[in-house]
């Protein structure tokens, strides 16, 4: 899955038009700890070496890579209430918040090379610090959504929406490693595409909160043309005055 964060409202055009649209940073996040299999971590430069650089290049963009994080160990990081390794993905997500919020508060258009996807976390937050009203096109199986007290697994890979929410606050408890991280996303601000494996505190959550969500069924249905019209509309349609 990708997530894609997309600046766009009225209250957005000084953001908009800081952003070279010309310029691209690229960062890599080898990372793997919210959930328990290796091999994720490599996925910054499986990317690198399949040519994403030279197609990027080839599109007359001009790509600046910032390389990889290198996200230091650490120790006893014991689960705390089933979630796991919180403290190790708290101190690295805190650490890539501030990488893209530096590279977006540069004029760039970020490209984040990950694999985990605790690490949405880091990066939604990081462009919101710099970008605070903008919105989430969710691309993904799954809606990653669990809060820690219904995750079926306590990996973190499976939560990083739920700690972005404003509406789940209350549903949030204080985790080891992120009381760095304040939620600044509101449901109306988040649509999912591609949804096809949505546990039941998930779909729980989706419905309660009315987030507005596209399945596989829906894709192969309507085509995926119209689900981004549909999408774009309804995240433009926060700010009547553009939608009109």
């Amino acid at each position: 899955g990708l997530s894609s964060e997309s600046s766009r409202g009225s209250k957005l055009g000084k953001c908009s038009q800081q952003t070279r649209a010309e310029s691209v940073a690229v960062l890599g996040a080898p990372f793997c700890r919210g959930q328990k299999r290796g091999g994720v971590e490599q996925g910054p430069k499986v990317i690198r070496d399949a040519g994403l650089v030279e197609r990027l290049s080839s599109l007359d963009y001009s790509v600046h890579d910032f390389g990889d994080l290198n996200f230091p160990p650490v120790e006893k990081d014991e689960p705390y209430m089933g979630v796991k390794f919180p403290r190790t993905v708290g101190a690295a997500n805190k650490m890539l918040s501030g990488a893209v919020s530096r590279a977006v508060g540069a004029g760039h258009r970020l490209v984040l090379l990950g694999g985990d996807h605790s690490l949405a976390i880091g990066s939604v937050s990081g462009h919101a610090r710099q970008c605070p009203d903008l919105c989430l096109i969710w691309v993904d199986a799954h809606a990653d959504i669990n809060t820690p007290m219904c995750s079926p697994s306590g990996n973190l890979h499976g939560q990083p929406v739920a700690f972005m929410l404003k509406e789940l606050q209350d549903k949030m408890p204080s985790i080891p490693g992120f009381s760095w991280m304040k939620p600044f996303l509101s449901s109306r601000d988040l649509v999912y595409v591609g949804l096809r494996d949505v546990d039941p505190g998930e779909h729980l959550i989706l419905k309660n909160l009315g987030i507005q969500y596209f399945t596989m069924r829906d894709i192969d249905r309507l085509g995926i043309q119209r689900v981004m019209e549909v999408a774009l509309d309804h995240l433009l349609g926060r700010y009547p005055s553009l939608s009109e």
